[in-house]
């Protein structure tokens, strides 16, 4: 695994901003498949090549085992998590659940501001689509959701739907099923701001049934797609 030793490379840190840091170079690493799907984690090997002590490569993959996105083995080593059709179904209904109440209450509280940023992401979201730029597509649809989950203004509800979106879309942007269906996701998007900045709580409701319809439909593909290398997981 070639790695940058970027972290090496900040100003000093505490454990805590040290561990933040190896959490999000690890979430760009997995996504990337720059460390694959069932691949065992050393966390000797990851803290000498980031440069730092094994406690905050520790507290990274402690922080991405309770999100699912690895798992521990019985000695203890972690691996990358598979992503199974039942881990997809269960996301999905809660993500249905979360984002149609984040939806509704972004809609009663959205500022001009907000819903000017709102507009602009999901206009940049389908520029990047339309160019194929997914990098460029993952960061304005981080920001539009970042812009409504601030304006709904309920922090618990808004961490449960960014850790269950983040666990099962971390292979899709950049799968042959996100790259072909950025465009209609865009679209989507573009709906579900229209919604909330007209406070259409029915349009709301359709758009995220939607929405995430289509995204567990792509998920499964994927899931499916994966399982003749790693065997049936359910």
């Amino acid at each position: 695994m070639a790695v940058k030793k970027v972290i090496a490379k900040l100003d000093p840190k505490t454990s805590e901003s040290l561990g933040a840091d190896a959490y999000e170079w690890l979430i760009a690493a997995i996504t990337s498949f720059r460390i694959p799907t069932n691949s065992q984690i050393s966390e000797n090997k990851l803290a000498a090549e980031l440069g730092v002590s094994r406690t905050p490569v520790r507290e990274a993959l402690k922080r991405l085992e309770t999100e699912g996105i690895v798992k521990r083995g019985e000695a203890g080593r972690f691996t990358v998590a598979m992503l199974t059709a039942k881990d997809v179904d269960e996301a999905i209904d809660l993500l249905i659940l979360c984002d149609t109440y984040m939806f509704q209450r972004a809609a009663k509280n959205i500022d001009n501001a907000g819903a000017q940023i709102l507009k602009e992401a999901a206009a940049s979201m389908s520029q990047s689509a339309a160019k194929g730029d997914r990098d460029g597509w993952i960061a304005h649809d981080k920001i539009f959701h970042e812009t409504i989950m601030r304006a709904a203004n309920n922090e618990m509800i808004a961490e449960v739907s960014r850790v269950t979106r983040q666990r099962i879309q971390r292979f899709w942007a950049r799968s042959v099923s996100g790259a072909r269906d950025l465009v209609t996701c865009s679209d989507e998007h573009k709906e579900i701001a229209q919604g909330i900045i007209g406070k259409d709580m029915n349009a709301i409701n359709k758009s995220v049934e939607g929405h995430l319809g289509h995204l567990r439909g792509n998920m499964h593909e994927i899931v499916a797609s994966m399982a003749p290398f790693f065997g049936n997981q359910g």
